[in-house]
């Protein structure tokens, strides 16, 4: 029992190191004014494919094609789908609704890893868990409150994906624990590279993807592996002990951690919605934690 907890406990540190790395997508983009969505996510996912293949190159050495045939075909097509579309459907969306609107829908996350994960990993969240999710739907609802807007159908609809493809990455993490997903999500970051590339010729903005300055090109090589590289490789050793559920409710720190980089280095100052939503959803955070101490979860599907 407390080689489990000592897992667990370590696993959820492992969430908030990931977390905390998301977190800084804001600051960069900050950093990039200059940048449309499609160029940054493009260049991002390069970046990010690249500080995966590396790592994985210096893991696994002569080893390291073996790795990526380890992991199941369908495996890693769903994984490196879901990684791309939902980082495309991510920007996409932007476009057609407002940022308040695509945040609230992305934090419907965890009710559908809640949802799909008895299918997917044997998992069967309990009632506490499912309180869990909806007080930090809650929670970011006060925070985007005043953004919020109905928009455009298929904008929604395209939203709405959005949390979908990030639960059933989450979900096949937590399915395949005992394999080493990181290939996966590398071809994913290389996909995702080639797909953005391709939507901005057809975005209608003035300059596509290949338009990059210097200096934004090595924000872009820093944010790559900062942003998304190594806090992806944490998300997926957390993922081996930590409920689907779970990952997803502590992921959703994102949105309270983020705010908080551009008042810290260049004085934008969060309002006060941000406080009050953050402090629901940590308090949410801390009550699935919580529960998943105090009842075990059900063993993971193979």
């Amino acid at each position: 029992m407390a080689d489990r907890q000592n897992g667990f406990g370590t696993g959820v540190i492992y969430v908030l190191i990931a977390t905390l790395g998301w977190s800084l997508s804001g600051l960069f983009v900050r950093w990039m004014p200059g940048l449309n969505g499609w160029q940054i996510n493009c260049w991002r996912g390069l970046w990010m494919a690249i500080a995966l293949l590396v790592y994985l190159i210096i893991l696994y050495g002569p080893e390291l094609g073996n790795k990526f045939r380890s992991v199941p075909p369908y495996a890693m097509f769903f994984s490196a789908v879901c990684f791309a579309m939902g980082t495309t459907f991510y920007v996409t969306s932007l476009t057609l609704v407002s940022t308040a609107t695509v945040s609230i829908i992305g934090a419907t996350s965890p009710l559908f890893a809640g949802l799909l994960s008895p299918w997917l990993t044997g998992e069967k969240p309990g009632a506490m868990a499912w309180v869990s999710a909806f007080l930090a739907l809650g929670g970011m609802v006060v925070i985007a409150q005043n953004g919020i807007e109905t928009g455009h159908l298929g904008g929604l609809l395209l939203c709405l994906s959005v949390p979908i493809m990030f639960a059933l990455q989450t979900l096949l993490l937590r399915r395949y624990r005992n394999v080493d997903m990181m290939p996966a999500i590398c071809v994913g970051g290389f996909l995702s590279f080639i797909v953005a590339g391709f939507m901005s010729f057809f975005s209608g903005y003035d300059h596509s993807a290949v338009a990059i300055d210097l200096h934004s090109m090595l924000l872009l090589a820093l944010m790559g592996p900062l942003q998304l590289a190594i806090p992806l490789v944490f998300y997926g050793m957390g993922a081996r002990v930590v409920p689907a559920i779970t990952l997803a409710l502590i992921a959703m720190l994102d949105a309270v951690i983020n705010p908080f980089w551009p008042w810290l280095f260049i004085g934008e100052v969060p309002e006060r919605a941000s406080f009050i939503g953050g402090a629901i959803i940590l308090a949410a955070v801390f009550l699935s934690v919580l529960s998943s101490q105090i009842k075990p979860s059900p063993k993971v599907a193979a």
